[in-house]
């Protein structure tokens, strides 16, 4: 029997590499991806997939990232509007990506962005991939928004965090979504309140997230969330851990992800 799932990967910075971990038992126990849509951090990890549909590769390309390689593609100038600008991060995803277009990938996705001239929801459903993936990516104070046709667009996770209503499930398909944050809170007293500017904007965006998550994910069929704690936003070369805890995670609730398809 094939088993297709439409697969929701939410946002949560260098937490999001746990998605690469779901990915990997899913398709270990013969479950088709038929679609992706993804935020922030799950539209890089689902857009990386579907652009290589070859999750070991991917994993052996982000484990031999390390802190020098991570410093050469986040170092650049600052802006008026960001710490980084992320056209280096553009241009690595390009790279990992094979410079392909959304309309052109074997799996249908799309990645959703936060526009600030609308205050709506913007989606990505096809042209550039590495574009889509660095506007949802574009966390407000740490990259620089990205400018697209008439719009201004900054990380989706303001606007759908888990954006389980930008799949379309056919006949016998089902929804699996991720979520990223069941165990950030409560965070340590002392460490907010002597927080940097950045951290208390970001803690804040965080508390809106996680309400807009718990919403999202009650629209899907199965919910997995992998106990990512909370680190640096951008500190993957740490964040490797997750991979395998996402991939914990998952392998525990195959049995109940099997009942959908009796």
């Amino acid at each position: 029997m094939t088993k297709k799932i439409c697969l929701v990967l939410g946002s949560g910075g260098s937490k999001g590499l746990a998605h690469l971990g779901v990915i990997k038992a899913l398709r270990e126990n013969n479950f088709e991806i038929t679609q992706i849509a993804g935020t922030s951090a799950g539209a890089m990890m689902g857009g990386l997939y579907a652009a290589n549909l070859d999750g070991l590769k991917l994993e052996k390309e982000i484990n031999e990232i390390d802190y020098l390689k991570l410093f050469k593609i986040l170092l650049e100038k600052p802006t008026k509007n960001a710490i980084l600008r992320g056209k280096k991060v553009e241009a690595f995803l390009d790279k990992l990506c094979g410079e392909k277009k959304i309309e052109d990938l074997p799996i249908k996705f799309k990645a959703v962005c936060s526009d600030l001239i609308t205050g709506n929801k913007y989606v990505f459903s096809k042209g550039k991939l590495a574009t889509a993936i660095r506007a949802s990516c574009a966390i407000p104070g740490i990259f620089s928004p990205v400018k697209f046709e008439d719009k201004i667009l900054i990380d989706g996770g303001a606007v759908n965090p888990i954006p389980v209503s930008e799949v379309e499930p056919r006949s016998g398909e089902k929804i699996i979504a991720v979520g990223l944050y069941s165990k950030i809170f409560p965070k340590n007293y002392n460490n907010i309140s002597k927080g940097n500017i950045l951290k208390i904007a970001f803690s804040s965006m965080q508390v809106m997230v996680k309400k807009l998550s718990i919403l999202d994910l009650e629209k899907a069929d199965i919910k997995i969330l992998p106990p990512v704690e909370d680190i640096n936003v951008l500190d993957f070369v740490k964040a490797k851990k997750y991979i395998q805890i996402g991939y914990e995670t998952t392998m525990k609730m195959i049995p109940e992800i099997n009942k959908l398809f009796l």
